[in-house]
């Protein structure tokens, strides 16, 4: 299935297989991209509705009819207060590629790296090619 994928947060996009966590560099959850952000706004990178939020706010899930795209902010405990973020949507909302999501309450300059680092993942998906990168998207076919 080939795809647009808008980039949910600024910052370096890598391999997922990068990540410092074995559940997301096995890709036991699916293939996607370990992101080292530069913003602190995340933005819904597909039109879907969100189907889960973690209660402590720093994970969240969006379905569409096609795949499910989890977004997990950081790979250590260190932000795993509500307080640190601002979250702006709600379970069951609809959303359209760009909506505001989530916004960290964090300066990135008083954290880790692995602290704030953002998997971004194609839930049970084997396989991800990227036909395609600009500064806001990727062309991509899931397997």
């Amino acid at each position: 299935m080939k795809i647009d994928f808008y980039k949910p947060i600024k910052g370096e996009y890598l391999d997922i297989s990068e990540a410092s966590d074995d559940v997301f560099s096995q890709k036991l959850l699916g293939p996607g991209f370990l992101v080292n952000p530069c913003d602190q706004q995340i933005f819904s990178p597909i039109h879907g509705k969100i189907k889960m939020i973690y209660p402590t706010h720093h994970a969240l899930a969006i379905s569409n009819n096609d795949y499910d795209i989890l977004i997990h902010v950081g790979l250590s405990d260190m932000l795993r207060d509500q307080s640190l973020f601002d979250l702006h949507v709600a379970i069951g909302d609809e959303v359209n590629i760009g909506d505001l999501l989530l916004t960290l309450n964090i300066n990135f300059n008083d954290y880790n790296l692995i602290d704030y680092q953002t998997p971004i993942i194609f839930v049970q998906k084997k396989h991800i090619e990227v036909l395609k990168e600009t500064k806001d998207n990727f062309e991509l076919i899931l397997y």
